[in-house]
Parts: structure tokens; C-alpha cells; sequence
């Protein structure tokens, strides 16, 4: 894999997969390519809750259950006891190990820069909830995601169509975008997932459509 002289890969999971549009939209969803986003992997043995108050104290607040998810710059997602990703736009991978490694055990804590080794792509609308539930397991219609319910910021490891996935329920608020769903996933299967979500673009417009109702 190619990489520049700053070790970054110059090209989006897509751009390398050879698609050149990193953006799609239908009646009711919007999905775009984050290629800017810095994710961090933290996982540790340390079975006490020292790690999460030295974190606290730098603004880094980490969830103590599964599915949880905390903050924004960063935001902490937990995917176990003891396992994070950490999720930023604004502060680069760079600056977060810097901040983190000097505070952490090293032979209890690893902590990896996995930003190149994940594609992440962006859901937002009406009919991103029937998508995603179209194609995994999981209840995105629940109460936490539907219009006008009280919405809680959220994580969730799933599969679609034998895919992993991290789904990252959360708000949006510099962009106007209100809650979105990020998608993160290995970076080899970008164009898998991208072709996927868009051929099913149609039948989700079509459920949520119905859903709806007229008006």
C-alpha cells in the first residue's frame, strides 16, 4: 500500500478502490466518505477505573459499558469493558497519542493509530434507519433514533451481509447535520459496503416513504 513522505495513505478507502464520488444521495438519505477522521484504538486490562479518570482529567471521557458513547472531540465509544475507539475530526491522530500515551500504563494499556486501516462512511436523513436496518440485524427504528423522540448518542458492533461494523449514532452539530450514523469498517471492504448501501438506497426511500404517510 502506497503511502506519502508523512506516512499518510494519499488516497480516500474509495479513491483507491477507484470510485471517484464520495458522496450519494436519494429522496430520503444522504451517505458521504470521512477521510479526515482520526480513530484511535485503546484497550486495556486495568480493571479499575484509573485509566478513565486520567483521560478525564484531558477532556477524554470513556464509557464504562458497551454501546456507550461519550464526546465529541474526541468521542469515546466503548465496544467492551476495557475497549475504545476514540473518534476525532478536529485533533489529529498524532496530537490524541501524545496527549494519551504519557498517562497511560503501557504494560496493562495498548494504544493504536488505526485512522489508514478503517474507511468510514457517513448516513444521514429519514431513510438511513431503514437501511441500516435492512441490511443488519440490529433495530435502528427504536425509540432512540426515530424523528422527534429524545435521542441519545450511541455505538454499536454489527455485521451487514458478513461485513463488521461499527455503527457511531451521534450528533453532528458544526456541520447542521443534527444526528447521523457513522460507519466504521475495515478499509479492503469500502467499495463492498459503498455499492451495497447505495443499490438499497431505493427500497429504504420506499419504506420510509410508506412510514411517513402522506403530507
Amino acid at each position: 500500500m502506497h503511502t506519502d513522505l508523512s506516512g499518510k495513505i494519499p488516497f480516500s478507502p474509495l479513491q483507491q478502490a477507484g470510485l471517484s464520488g464520495e458522496r450519494f444521495s436519494s429522496k430520503t438519505l444522504e451517505l458521504i466518505e470521512i477521510s479526515d477522521a482520526a480513530v484511535l484504538h485503546l484497550h486495556s486490562l486495568d480493571v479499575t477505573d484509573t485509566i478513565r479518570l486520567n483521560l478525564g482529567k484531558f477532556g477524554i471521557d470513556l464509557p464504562a459499558k458497551p454501546n456507550q458513547s461519550r464526546g465529541e472531540e474526541p468521542a469515546a465509544l466503548c465496544l467492551r469493558p476495557g475497549e475504545w475507539l476514540l473518534f476525532s475530526q478536529k485533533i489529529s491522530a498524532a496530537e490524541l497519542m501524545q496527549t494519551i500515551q504519557p498517562i497511560i500504563c503501557l504494560s496493562e494499556t495498548a494504544l493504536l493509530d488505526n485512522s489508514d486501516g478503517l474507511a468510514i462512511f457517513r448516513l444521514s436523513g429519514a431513510g438511513a434507519p431503514w437501511l441500516l436496518s435492512k441490511l443488519s440485524g440490529l433495530d435502528f427504528l427504536s425509540a432512540s433514533t426515530v424523528p422527534g423522540s429524545n435521542r441519545v448518542q450511541h455505538c454499536a458492533r454489527t455485521r451487514m451481509t458478513g461485513i463488521a461494523v461499527v455503527v457511531h449514532y451521534h450528533q453532528v452539530v458544526d456541520a447542521g447535520s443534527g444526528f447521523v450514523f457513522d460507519l466504521l469498517l475495515d478499509r479492503s471492504l469500502a467499495r463492498y459496503l459503498w455499492e451495497l448501501l447505495t443499490e438499497s438506497a431505493s427500497h429504504a426511500d420506499e419504506l420510509s416513504s410508506i412510514t411517513a404517510g402522506p403530507g
